[in-house]
């Protein structure tokens, strides 16, 4: 993988629970709090979701590769990836608030652009649609190739790139 800022990725493991915590925690929220949740409900809420989606990513994706992106050695993001058959499927890439928007996740959808690529498979993710990373996807080349009324389905092709 190429190397920015010192970037590169090590398994998760359960050490990891509480900074993936943290992690969710600091990536939604604001939608709450615009519904004038307090902090304390918002947290256990949060927390809540977070084993229920930990739960979903066992059971749905056993052999996802989860990792902890790290800057200089710390702890800054997660990006889960599954390999399967005919496709490269993203299943989580997040960053903490401080590392967001300087170049981190550009960074590693272009790495996963190129293995896709190498491997002739089709990278996949879904988004919530209203999630700002949508145009970062766009820009890379990512097409929509169905929506539901809260998600977009995305892939790039190496072959239509």
């Amino acid at each position: 993988m190429n190397t920015v800022e010192s970037i590169s990725l090590r398994p998760a493991t359960e050490d990891d629970q509480d900074f993936l915590l943290e992690l969710y925690k600091s990536s939604r929220g604001d939608d709450l709090r615009g519904l004038g949740w307090d902090e304390d409900r918002i947290a256990e809420f949060l927390e809540m979701q977070y084993e229920s989606h930990r739960n979903f990513l066992n059971n749905d994706h056993p052999e996802m590769q989860d990792q902890i992106i790290l800057s200089a050695g710390e702890p800054v993001g997660r990006l889960a990836v599954e390999q399967l058959p005919d496709e490269i499927r993203l299943i989580d890439l997040a960053l903490l608030p401080a590392r967001r928007n300087r170049g981190t996740g550009t960074l590693l959808i272009q790495d996963l652009q190129q293995q896709a690529a190498a491997a002739k498979r089709d990278l996949r993710l879904q988004v919530i649609r209203f999630n700002r990373a949508v145009g970062l996807f766009e820009r890379l080349g990512f097409t929509r190739t169905s929506e539901t009324g809260t998600h977009l389905q995305l892939e790039w092709n190496a072959r239509d790139d």
